[in-house]
C-alpha cells in the first residue's frame, strides 16, 4: 500500500499566490518521507508527512528549489537523531 502524498497536488498557486511546488520537487519529498520511514520505522507516518511538511514550509521563499528536498531530509534527520530515537 502506497502512503498518500506528502505535498499534496503539484504545480498551479497555492492560496497565498506563490507558486506550488513542482511535480518533481513533491515527488523528491515522498521519496524523503519514504526513506525516513523505513529508517525510523518507530515514528507513525503521519507524524513523519508532518514533519516534512513543516520542514518544507521554512523553504517556502528559497529562490533555487533544487536542493530543498535534500535540506528537508538533513533537517528531519537532525530531528529524529537529536530526539534520541533509534533508527
Amino acid at each position: 500500500m502506497r502512503d498518500p502524498p506528502v505535498t499534496g497536488d503539484a504545480g498551479g498557486m497555492s492560496d497565498d499566490g506563490k507558486a506550488a511546488v513542482s511535480a518533481k520537487e513533491a515527488q523528491a519529498l515522498d521519496h524523503v518521507a519514504r526513506s525516513v520511514r523505513d529508517r525510523y520505522p518507530g515514528v507513525p507516518t503521519e507524524a513523519i508527512a508532518e514533519r516534512v511538511r513543516s520542514a518544507h514550509q521554512r523553504y517556502a521563499d528559497a529562490r533555487v528549489r533544487d536542493f530543498v528536498p535534500l535540506l528537508v531530509e538533513r533537517e528531519l534527520m537532525a530531528e529524529l537523531r537529536a530526539s534520541g530515537r533509534p533508527s
